[in-house]
């Protein structure tokens, strides 16, 4: 089977159920790790690490919409039970696509700009809370 070259423009991002809290999405970025615990004893000649915990941290940004039947940029999602964050390297929306990275997450930050150059951008920073593993699609064929 020869290889797909995944490209910017394939991707998407859903934050919540919130429409997207009036943003254009146009990036996104998510570093997925494990801590790692030393578990090395005094008789050990070198060490020894077992990994622990999954976390997942990154963001989402874009440009501003204007909408009146939308919500604001601050206004929903800004909870502390956590949404879904759907990461698409392939595909869109508020389910699981072809290459995908979703999981449970709060949102910890937003940040907000406006240059006179023309520029309104928005981004959305994210952290892992739902307790379980991001579930990973990966399928290029689809």
């Amino acid at each position: 089977m020869p290889t797909s070259y995944l490209t910017g423009n394939d991707g998407g991002v859903a934050l919540g159920t919130a429409t997207n809290h009036n943003a254009q999405f146009n990036v996104w970025n998510a570093t997925v790790s494990r801590n790692v615990s030393d578990i090395s004893g005094f008789s050990d000649g070198a060490r020894r690490r077992r990994l622990g915990v999954y976390d997942v941290q990154g963001s989402a940004g874009g440009f501003l919409l204007a909408d009146a039947a939308g919500p604001g940029v601050n206004t929903t999602d800004w909870v502390s039970t956590g949404i879904s964050v759907f990461l698409h390297a392939k595909g869109s929306g508020t389910t699981t696509s072809s290459c995908t990275l979703s999981f449970g997450a709060i949102i910890s930050e937003i940040a907000v700009s406006n240059a006179k150059t023309g520029d309104a951008a928005v981004s959305f920073n994210f952290q892992l809370a739902s307790g379980s593993a991001p579930t990973e699609t990966w399928d290029e064929t689809a």
